[in-house]
């Protein structure tokens, strides 16, 4: 493998971040419009909010949408109780941002925030984490041991295009999928009982094929993320255990390579000793790698993805960071977790 030389260290962020407080219980996803306008954020409180960012020192709610529970079909308006579904666990727009999908333990809606004050509800869905592909047409969602593509070109009818799966994970099932600049490869992360990461070539979308499996030992993938060019994927996983001494638990971030799909290989393991790591991000240049350690935020310069170096820590959460995302413009860092959301500018 080759890389380019290490250019100068990306600016480091300001320490200072503001606090969103919109939601009854902690925040476990954000995710940024791709004209940088809205971040939606998704909680244990069975609630989506869209926060209006337009202006970052004064950032606004425009609307607070009930997340329907499985089997339900409608939203609730109860606030601050946690239901079946667990909570919103993840959020994503479309690459045009009219369509946003919001998932909880069963459940996947999409909805149309063409409007973002009055966000309509088009479809419900099964599954849990989402991604949309860089074309919008299609949306995986996954849950359980399955992973499901549709076609959401007329989002009140979605199509399903195939299910697969090939994940064979009893507890946890298929905790993260993530679809590349291109669109040709879907990443789905699942627990340690099975499968680590499968990479699958989506560009047929009704014939998906596995073509690499990557396993790191028993550690569960809680995130996965591909940099803006491709070339690189980024794993957070990390597995809880106990004993006669008591518990604790051990994560990681993983660089590889994935310019030869079929043959990822490992450029670098960031240990998160005492923590598990359930958020990874890439700035929009792709020379910066966000992470979730504890309470903390990590910034990694990946600029040489062999030897990636810290460039900043960003401190301030009260407990475990569960979701990170970075605006288009790569000038606001959103970072979420039992005390609600922060948002970071970068510098």
């Amino acid at each position: 493998m080759r890389f380019l030389r290490r250019q100068p260290s990306p600016p480091r962020a300001d320490l200072t971040s503001r606090l969103l407080r919109g939601h009854s219980m902690g925040v476990v996803t954000v995710g940024f419009s791709p004209d940088g306008r809205l971040l939606a954020s998704g909680s244990a409180d069975e609630t989506v909010v869209l926060w209006d960012v337009t202006d970052r020192a004064h950032p606004d709610q425009r609307a607070i949408l009930a997340h329907p529970r499985p089997g339900t079909g409608m939203g609730t308006s109860r606030r601050g109780s946690r239901g079946p579904a667990g909570g919103v666990r993840a959020v994503g727009f479309s690459p045009d941002g009219r369509l946003l999908a919001s998932g909880s333990a069963g459940t996947v809606v999409l909805w149309d925030v063409t409007d973002p004050a009055h966000p309509a509800q088009r479809a419900t869905l099964t599954g849990g984490a989402v991604a949309f592909s860089p074309d919008g047409r299609l949306l995986a969602c996954a849950g359980g041991k399955t992973v499901t593509l549709w076609d959401v070109t007329d989002p009140a009818h979605p199509d399903r295009r195939a299910v697969f799966a090939r994940h064979y994970v009893p507890y946890l099932g298929v905790r993260a999928v993530g679809f590349s600049p291109d669109g040709r490869l879907l990443a789905a992360g699942a627990g340690p009982a099975g499968n680590a990461v499968v990479l699958w070539d989506v560009a047929d979308p009704e014939h998906p094929a596995r073509i690499a499996v990557i396993r790191r030992r028993v550690s569960t993938v809680t995130a996965v993320a591909f940099s803006p060019d491709g070339r690189l994927l980024a794993t957070g996983s990390g597995q809880a255990s106990s004993n006669q001494y008591g518990a604790g638990s051990s994560g990681a971030v993983v660089v590889w390579d994935v310019t030869d799909p079929a043959h990822p290989v490992r450029t670098a393991t960031l240990p998160a000793r005492g923590v598990l790591v359930r958020a990874v991000a890439f700035s929009p240049d792709g020379r910066v790698l966000a992470s979730g350690k504890g309470a903390t935020v990590i910034l990694w310069d990946v600029t040489d993805p062999v030897h990636p170096a810290v460039t900043a820590t960003l401190t301030g959460h009260g407990g475990e960071v569960l979701g990170l995302a970075f605006s288009a413009d790569g000038q606001l860092l959103a970072s979420c977790g039992a005390d609600k959301i922060r948002l970071w500018e970068m510098g």
